[in-house]
């Protein structure tokens, strides 16, 4: 993708008078103006739940709602684990943190060679992805 196509899909701008939903979904539709992108094209919008956000009258997607019918909301994924994580009970995030330490050893190169080597292995670095 080309720098125009990146500017088109994120931008970032200073909110002026305040942060209520009125005031987002204007910067908002004021940015799609300026680059002539119909609102339209907007099919879906990841909130973090606050209430200038999802308000039902004066949120963000209220407004959003009002000018791009059959958009869906939807809560962000990430914020939606970190509420779960908050709530863990001890077991289960003692459990968690001894996953999440191997899981950070296997990556490690030392030890990705070291494991690769005491198998007999064709290759001589696991693959990884990203978490």
């Amino acid at each position: 993708m080309n720098q125009e196509i990146y500017e088109e899909l994120l931008f970032a701008r200073t909110l002026i008078t305040d942060t209520k939903g009125e005031s987002i979904f204007h910067v908002l539709k004021d940015y799609f103006i300026e680059k002539a992108i119909p609102l339209s094209n907007i099919i879906s919008v990841a909130t973090d739940g606050a209430p200038a956000m999802v308000g039902r009258y004066r949120g963000f997607i209220s407004y959003l709602k009002q000018n791009v019918s059959g958009v869906l909301a939807i809560h962000c994924v990430i914020h939606r684990q970190q509420f779960v994580a908050k709530n863990l009970s001890v077991k289960l995030h003692e459990s968690l943190h001894l996953v999440i330490d191997a899981v950070n050893r296997i990556r490690s190169n030392a030890l990705n060679t070291q494991l690769c080597e005491e198998n007999d292995e064709h290759f001589h670095q696991l693959q990884t992805s990203p978490i």
